[in-house]
């Protein structure tokens, strides 16, 4: 075993808390961006990466139309409030469980509704577009396990609006899939986020970079 001399091991113990400095100074957002590019550089086959940092927030902190469109609602459940902060924007998610399902209604800093998913198992899906979905997860992994399926609505808020309240059917809204499945790439565990048509058509995929600090509880 070659000798390492204490005047070596002195030298790296330095740089190692220098660099730990270094770090500790960066504007957080822009060490975020550093690593994101060092992700996309160790996994090419991933281009578009997703990032959301979710905080619990309180009803004051929350846009009042946001808060106007989830009053008009009949959850009977309780609310809870999240901020979530991308690498480009930031919005407003309101989590729930009402009547067996989970829900999560998103909204831009003006208070403007974005969607609306509602988590559902596998068994819930039509049958050809789960077929459709799976087929096509298969061909792009060898070894994949579905985390999550959320349906997620969007289209005018009045008539999603209507629909959460049980006035309408959801024929009116547009209806894709969102899909959360772990699989490894080149060694490495790895969370993928897919979308879906209504039909089980491709339509997107991110690599969500995870945030292991955050358990985020309905």
């Amino acid at each position: 075993m070659p000798h390492v001399s204490r005047e070596t091991n002195s030298k790296k113990r330095c740089l190692k808390k220098l660099r730990k400095r270094i770090i500790s100074k960066l504007d957080p957002m822009r060490t975020l961006f550093i690593l994101l590019v060092l992700s996309a550089i160790a996994i090419p086959n991933f281009a578009q990466l997703k990032y959301e940092r979710e905080t619990r927030i309180k009803r004051g902190d929350v846009p009042k139309d946001a808060l106007n469109f989830i009053d008009s609602l009949n959850f009977g459940s309780r609310i809870k409030w999240y901020k979530e902060i991308g690498l480009e924007t930031i919005a407003y998610e309101a989590k729930t469980k009402s009547a067996g399902n989970r829900y999560s209604i998103k909204f831009l800093q003006d208070g403007s509704l974005v969607d609306v998913e509602i988590e559902v198992k596998p068994n819930e899906l039509p049958d050809e577009t789960y077929s459709a979905i799976t087929k096509y997860l298969a061909n792009k992994h060898n070894k994949y396990s579905i985390e999550k399926i959320q349906i997620q609505y969007t289209g005018e808020p009045s008539i999603i609006l209507e629909f959460l309240q049980g006035k309408r059917s959801d024929s009116d809204l547009k209806k894709n899939y969102e899909i959360v499945i772990s699989s490894k790439v080149d060694r490495t565990y790895t969370m993928l986020e897919y979308l879906f048509s209504s039909k089980g058509e491709f339509i997107h995929e991110l690599q969500i970079v995870l945030n292991r600090t955050e358990n985020i509880v309905y």
